[in-house]
């Protein structure tokens, strides 16, 4: 059978204080210890806005709620949310 292609859902670059990430939201198959699914990914990298490159992957997560909050995240603090870290529990909230 043939498998549907990776599929964007959401691609964004975040800025902060001179810097910038590119932040994109794939559904795409995945192989699990149950089988194969089919599911959403966010994958966070460094990015040179001058050349248009990505740079060094920094982070990998599920669907759009990571996304979103990894962007808002990175915007306020320009850091990757972590509910343990004081300054980032905020993006965890409903």
């Amino acid at each position: 059978m043939l498998e549907p292609p990776d599929m964007p859902i959401w691609k964004s670059y975040c800025f902060r204080a001179g810097k910038c990430w590119f932040v994109s939201t794939i559904e795409r198959t995945f192989d699990t210890q149950i089988g194969t699914v089919r599911g959403q990914e966010t994958i966070v990298w460094e990015y040179d806005w001058n050349r248009r490159e990505r740079l060094e992957m920094v982070h990998q997560a599920s669907g759009i709620a990571d996304h979103q909050r990894i962007c808002r995240c990175l915007i306020a603090e320009g850091l990757i949310p972590d509910e343990n870290d004081e300054r980032t529990k905020r993006f965890f909230e409903p």
